[in-house]
């Protein structure tokens, strides 16, 4: 089995649906029978959907996904004896800026989503196996690129779960450095971010880079959006590992 995914780099995956209720679709050749769909936290993988013996898999958008992240983090706390708890991020935390003019509306709330970095684990949690990981991306060479100092234009899909409409907007810049403590440049976030209570479709963009004169690159202008639907030009697709 490991030889066999060795030999796949990477390779399209055939999507059946995607709606308010789930994310379905089929990893392609599949020989490791079924398992399940992870996201990756600070403690044990989350299990957000599963996949069959013929790699049919299913990520359900549940209606109630943020109240079971409330209780799962409270149980965690309840259980935790170093003294640290953790705790919902707000739209305002993690959209802030120093250095620029955003307009946040309703933007004190908790909200939640998945995949971090757009990917998705494709492990079997009996078996303590890890087939690799699934992504949402505009091509492979986007994805190829999330690595540190390596980055190129592109983009990848989230999902966000809110329980009240909200509403964040506007840009943000800051002066970076790059790795050699010599060159700097302006980096740039735009947001555009009208989320509907309940599911949403995020798509984060690397729009342009920088590039310094060791040859690494860096994001330069950024941007967030909410979109009705996947992008028609993103493709799904799987990493083995």
């Amino acid at each position: 089995m490991k030889t066999f995914l060795s030999l796949i780099l990477m390779t399209f995956l055939t999507c059946s649906a995607f709606s308010q209720d789930a994310i379905t679709g089929t990893l392609p050749d599949w020989q490791g029978g079924p398992g399940q769909v992870a996201v990756m936290s600070m403690g044990p993988p989350e299990v957000v959907g599963t996949f069959d013996a013929d790699g049919n898999f299913n990520i359900p958008l549940k209606p109630d996904y943020l109240v079971e992240v409330k209780q799962r983090m409270e149980a965690a706390n309840n259980e935790n004896t170093n003294g640290w708890t953790a705790e919902l991020n707000t739209l305002e935390n993690r959209f802030s800026c120093t250095d620029g003019s955003l307009e946040l509306v309703n933007a004190d709330q908790p909200f939640t989503g998945f995949p971090a970095m757009g990917s998705f684990g494709i492990i079997n949690l009996e078996e303590k196996k890890d087939f690799g990981y699934l992504m949402f991306v505009s091509s492979r060479e986007f994805a190829r690129s999330l690595q540190p100092w390596k980055f190129e234009p592109g983009y990848y899909v989230q999902w966000y779960y809110i329980n009240e409409d909200a509403r964040v907007q506007g840009e943000c810049s800051i002066t970076s450095y790059a790795m050699n403590q010599e060159e700097t440049y302006d980096h740039r976030t735009r947001y555009d971010l009208k989320l509907k209570a309940g599911w949403n479709v995020i798509k984060y963009e690397i729009e342009q880079v920088f590039t310094d004169k060791e040859g690494n690159s860096y994001p330069m202008e950024e941007s967030y959006s909410v979109l009705p639907q996947l992008p028609s030009g993103a493709k799904m697709m799987y990493f083995p590992e």
